[in-house]
């Protein structure tokens, strides 16, 4: 028994904020964080097509320091970063409140936690804790866990939508039927817009079922 929430994060400190307002076509990842040497280290997953923009973003935020690509793969780059501010995504006195973090990615107003709770009190906990450091915190999701941890709670309805439309139109096909400028035309959006849209709902759906299988007891 518990509940599953999707929780949305602002805060102009929180890490990285100030990078995904000015590139919000760009999504982060956050993977994890460490500390060496008396410094809080953060690792992130950068979704884009370019990274010089990026990195100069990254350069001039003033929520992290020595942002170091460390792996580039093809759709995505994982940074190090050293983390500048006292405000975290997931405050560390959460973790007294049973809180478990699924996933955590940016959209454009800042980060989105998808975290289970044992319980309401948890949830009010969690949200206390956030508002002790001034984020702003409103939850955009929330049912019971033992209904189901699959399905529809891992994309929101518009990432739904247009993965759907994407795969029956072929663009997922090798070769592809169908381009991104279809889509956009489809759904009355820009190239740009419907790249973004697609980037996120695949990483939001690739995250989702990463952890339901980690999640599954194995069976020998």
């Amino acid at each position: 028994m518990g509940f599953i929430a999707e929780v949305q994060l602002s805060h102009d400190d929180l890490v990285l904020v100030p990078t995904i307002r000015q590139l919000p076509e760009v999504t982060f990842r956050y993977e994890y964080r460490t500390t060496a040497d008396g410094r809080s280290h953060q690792f992130v997953s950068a979704f884009s097509d370019e990274y010089t923009a990026l990195e100069e973003a990254m350069e001039a935020d003033h929520t992290i320091s020595n942002p170091t690509r460390i792996a580039t793969f093809e759709s995505r780059a994982v940074y190090r970063v050293t983390v500048e501010t006292d405000i975290h995504i997931i405050p560390d006195d959460c973790a007294e409140c049973g809180l478990f973090v699924f996933t955590v990615s940016s959209n454009e107003r800042g980060w989105v936690a998808r975290v289970h709770l044992p319980n309401r009190d948890a949830l009010a906990t969690y949200r206390e804790c956030c508002r002790r450091n001034n984020i702003s915190f409103h939850v955009t999701r929330l049912h019971d866990s033992s209904v189901s941890d699959e399905g529809t709670y891992v994309l929101s309805e518009q990432q739904y939508e247009i993965l759907t439309m994407a795969y029956y139109a072929g663009y997922f096909d090798v070769p592809r039927e169908s381009t991104q400028d279809d889509l956009a035309g489809h759904f009355g959006i820009s190239d740009s817009a419907v790249s973004k849209r697609l980037r996120r709902a695949i990483a939001d759906l690739i995250a989702g079922t990463i952890e339901n299988d980690r999640s599954t007891p194995e069976h020998e």
